[in-house]
């Protein structure tokens, strides 16, 4: 009587002949991807070796031809430069290739350069005169300005320090009921109750010339002065105007050095 197998051990035999077959192949499919990966080493080396020779030759070409070019510019340069007769050959020749060149792309650059210089011509006038006129209004307002500032000059005399100044260096003051005018300066002093440095009642009142001194001239004016002022006069005003109609004023410092009048005096004749 032949026993028979159970089913647990049927499972098991088909189990180890399937994991035979499996690594079977599995063997075959990996000696075959081996090989693949061989073969496709051995091409990627011969090509590579190959496009390396074929670039190296390439660049050697390369290299030849960049030299040849370079020798050929400079012996080309040294032949127009040295030989007036290939020199105007070369002129005569790209003048006539210009001209003879009427290709469509040619004449529509020429169009559009041409139409370019218009244009710029054109925005170049037109910025122009926007400036003069820009420049002319305000030359215009500022020379209205200017002359309603000038309108008044200095008229309004200073009742403490006796100065003659504009409309707005001074305060208005009135004094029975009359209307008189002080400086900003001299209105402080008199708030604070100082005595105003440039009053006139601060010992600085000018006195009335003598007729003696009157007559004098400039040379005896110099001679019986007892204080020589020197200083260095220069001119205010540049341009059309001449020095003797422009304003001057002082550059530098002042000396006065004091001069001994009773010697001059006493050598001078009597009138």
């Amino acid at each position: 009587m032949v026993r028979k197998k159970s089913t647990r051990s049927k499972v098991r035999t088909r189990k180890e002949a399937y994991k035979r077959k499996q690594q079977a192949r599995s063997y075959a499919s990996r000696s075959w991807r081996i090989l693949l990966l061989t073969v496709r080493a051995v091409q990627k080396f011969s090509s590579f070796r190959h496009k390396n020779g074929i670039a190296m030759c390439a660049s050697r070409r390369f290299d030849f031809r960049n030299q040849h070019k370079a020798y050929m510019k400079t012996e080309v340069l040294k032949r127009y430069y040295t030989d007036g007769s290939i020199r105007l050959k070369m002129i005569q020749h790209a003048l006539n290739s210009y001209r003879s060149n009427n290709t469509l792309m040619k004449k529509n650059s020429r169009q559009l350069y041409n139409q370019r210089r218009r244009i710029l011509k054109k925005y170049a006038t037109f910025q122009s005169h926007k400036c003069t006129i820009k420049h002319s209004n305000l030359y215009t307002q500022n020379l209205k300005e200017f002359r309603k500032i000038i309108r008044e000059g200095p008229d309004y005399v200073c009742l403490s320090c006796g100065l003659a100044l504009f409309r707005n260096q001074v305060i208005p003051f009135v004094e029975e009921k009359e209307q008189k005018w002080i400086c900003k300066s001299c209105s402080d002093k008199i708030k604070k109750r100082q005595m105003p440095s440039r009053a006139v009642v601060n010992k600085l009142k000018v006195c009335e010339i003598p007729s003696e001194l009157k007559r004098l001239n400039n040379l005896e004016k110099h001679l019986i002065a007892l204080r020589l002022p020197f200083m260095k006069i220069v001119n205010l005003t540049s341009g059309k105007l001449s020095s003797r109609l422009s304003q001057k004023g002082t550059k530098g410092p002042l000396h006065c050095v004091p001069s001994d009048v009773e010697d001059t005096v006493t050598t001078l004749p009597r009138p």
